[in-house]
């Protein structure tokens, strides 16, 4: 039943794509890019993993020798499992059509430049908080560049004991977005790329840089005037791929600041990392096992994904000796469920987001919870026409938004980055809608 389930799962987000496709190919960009996801993550790399034979999680080589549970027997569940999530997800998109706007705004050509200033200024605004935030946390970002220092970024807090000004990098990312779109030059979009790449770098998050190239492609695609060229777009997808295997596999090379460690040759590359990047699916399959051999164990009921948007958003100093009530019980019990062994620090596995809805309600959360996660992505896209600049903007902000959703799983973090990523795009958006003309 694996590979019916595999196959039926394909086939259901592949239905869903082309729903999409019939309401406007741009009008449900947040929808297809979640369904791009769901396959990577719920049938190519569970299937990959499958059919290689892998047993736990993360794999039996190296320091995982030996460790983790045998989830070998749960491929067939969990595969069930993320079926009937991508059924109820697909089936929320199509359930209400809402009207979509039938103006169509542009911008006037003399706009562009006053507008991409204003980008510029918020550039410089937001990479200010974030350096100045590093320097004063003790970390010297020059001293990390040069290899000098033995520092590393992770586990160093800032001063004020939070992360809201290190946060502003997702701003960053918008406003680099934003750019391209306003069809700044490539040479000055690379100027103000390479330094925002260099500060991800340094603060050892990929993610940044990967949806800021996902960002820009997107824009990339409606800006272009020209009929498709396919040399044109192999060169660019080639280059992206090879930047998002680079950065994967010197990954840990760029948070020391052994620059001088980093490979280059794509030969050299581990290309099985990207699968290894997408295994969240196998960590959905071994929660299930966790709950199932644990019956004492109680789901939150959403205390995690709903509670803890108000603990993340209140500062640390409300709470008893400023210290808030962490990890929140979703993920202690997803760190748990691995059973690694009791010496070894956190390792950072997450679950899907579908794996976050079965931690808080179980199979139930595998059907409401994807239901309304796709309700609300039509509804938004729909409210939010891509045919406006706004519009547009904003169904670009929530899809690098859900690409972390989708692949962490948890909700906080989702509306902490979305509400980074959006601000840019809302400081900005009377100018644009003042510099838009209409078309029809």
């Amino acid at each position: 039943m694996i590979w019916v389930y595999a196959l039926t799962s394909l086939a259901v987000l592949v239905v869903g794509f082309n729903k999409a496709r019939h309401l406007g190919s741009s009008q449900m960009i947040p929808f297809r890019i979640s369904v791009t996801l769901l396959i990577i993550y719920c049938v190519l790399t569970p299937v990959y993993f499958y059919s290689t034979g892998r047993k736990t999680i993360v794999g039996d080589q190296g320091l995982f020798m030996f460790t983790g549970k045998d989830i070998s027997g749960y491929y067939e569940k969990g595969m069930l499992f993320h079926l009937i999530a991508n059924v109820f997800f697909v089936f929320g998109f199509a359930w209400k059509r809402y009207s979509n706007s039938i103006e169509k705004f542009e911008i006037a050509p003399m706009q562009y430049a006053v507008l991409r200033r204003k980008v510029i200024w918020l550039y410089g605004f937001f990479f200010s908080i974030v350096l100045i935030d590093l320097m004063f946390s003790g970390i010297n970002p020059l001293a990390l560049l040069t290899g000098v220092s033995d520092e590393e970024i992770f586990g160093n807090e800032n001063s004020t004991r939070s992360f809201y000004f290190r946060n502003c990098a997702d701003c960053v990312v918008s406003t680099l977005i934003m750019y391209a779109f306003l069809r700044g030059k490539t040479w000055k979009l690379a100027l103000l790329i390479i330094p925002a790449f260099v500060l991800f770098a340094i603060m050892g998050f990929r993610y940044r840089m990967i949806i800021t190239l996902l960002g820009i492609i997107l824009v990339s695609i409606v800006n272009s005037s020209s009929a498709f060229n396919i040399r044109k777009w192999l060169v660019i997808g080639t280059s992206v791929m090879y930047f998002i295997f680079f950065i994967t596999y010197n990954r840990w090379n760029f948070i020391a600041g052994q620059f001088s460690e980093l490979t280059y040759d794509p030969s050299e590359f581990n290309y099985e990392l990207f699968f290894d990047q997408t295994h969240q699916s196998l960590n959905d399959y071994n929660l299930i096992r966790y709950y199932e051999e644990n019956r004492e164990l109680k789901h939150d009921y959403g205390l995690t994904m709903f509670g803890y948007i108000f603990i993340k958003a209140v500062p640390k100093f409300v709470f008893k000796n400023g210290e808030k009530p962490y990890p929140p019980p979703a993920l202690a019990i997803v760190n748990d469920s691995l059973e690694f062994p009791p010496s070894w620090p956190k390792t950072g596995e997450t679950t899907m987001h579908y794996g976050g809805f079965y931690g808080a309600f179980g199979w139930f959360g595998a059907m409401i919870m994807p239901f309304l996660l796709g309700l609300f992505i039509h509804y938004f896209s729909s409210k939010n026409p891509s045919v406006n600049p706004v519009g547009f903007l904003n169904q670009i902000v929530i899809s690098l938004a859900l690409f972390m959703f989708i692949s962490r799983g948890y909700l906080p973090q989702f509306l902490d980055n979305f509400v980074y990523l959006s601000l840019p795009v809302w400081l900005l958006s009377k100018s644009i809608k003042k510099a838009c003309h209409t078309i029809y």
